[in-house]
């Protein structure tokens, strides 16, 4: 029995007949940031096309300049009580997402329509295959605000980018460009922005052609060993990620921020 397409907030959900979901995040005033309702609805929308039978591949993209900015950044309250609630509310919601994420067992694409921070970036390595428009830039800027490596980056970043590479992008928060992030192999290829969505359902369309149990089974065969270590990953990260938003140079990092 099929399920309906959510109706969601800041997601849209579109299902072609061929199988093919195309889940955009929708909060391009936001720079597609992830709040507590995004990340609820991120995680509905991967739940449901893992649930739904008539969805063979899922493409994540976002509506406007950006592909995703990350977590959003949070207000610094007199209350710090206030402050530590949300910032559990959301780590809980953010640990629950990289481990559907991580779980996921369908074919998975990317198509970056603009600039990535944080999240933005770190989603990357859970795809199956990430394509980009070439004026894309990824950046994790974790060590300006006194934050941590997340979504799995501790580990993953060095396996695909290597480790210097990843310590510039974590510890020296140094922006790459898609050409470049081309050239290592993190990203597939660049597609002109006017042609991303085509390109990409183009490709997609191509696959739905092969046995869809044959793709699941040989996505087994690439991930199964080590998502139960990235489940680890993603929960040590997570709590580490806590104590530096409630830390105080992370405080003094967003007060200055905010002031300028």
């Amino acid at each position: 029995m099929r399920k309906p397409v959510p109706i969601l907030k800041t997601f849209e959900i579109e299902v072609n007949p061929d199988g093919i979901a195309i889940l955009t995040l929708n909060r391009p005033k936001r720079a597609n940031a992830l709040n507590y309702e995004l990340l609820q609805d991120w995680i509905s929308s991967i739940k449901w096309a893992n649930e739904e039978e008539q969805v063979k591949i899922v493409i994540v993209t976002g509506k406007g300049n950006f592909f995703c900015s990350g977590l959003e950044l949070p207000n610094v309250p007199s209350d710090m009580e206030e402050l530590k609630r949300t910032a559990e509310a959301n780590n809980n919601l953010f640990k629950k997402l990289v481990d559907l994420l991580i779980d996921f067992p369908k074919l998975l694409i990317a198509a970056v329509n603009g600039k990535a921070f944080g999240f933005g970036v770190t989603f990357l390595p859970h795809c199956d295959v990430v394509y980009s428009i070439p004026e894309a830039t990824f950046q994790t800027p974790f060590m300006q605000w006194a934050f941590c490596a997340e979504g799995c980056s501790s580990y993953l970043f060095p396996k695909y980018l290597g480790q210097s590479i990843a310590s510039e992008l974590l510890l020296m928060n140094k922006t790459y460009t898609a050409p470049e992030l081309v050239k290592i192999g993190f990203i597939s290829r660049l597609i002109p922005e006017d042609q991303l969505i085509q390109e990409t359902l183009k490709e997609a369309t191509r696959v739905t052609k092969f046995s869809f149990e044959a793709i699941i089974k040989s996505k087994e065969l690439i991930r199964k060993d080590e998502r139960e270590y990235l489940h680890k990953i993603n929960k040590r990260e997570n709590d580490l990620l806590l104590l530096r938003i409630l830390s105080e140079d992370s405080h003094r990092a967003l007060l200055e921020f905010m002031s300028k």
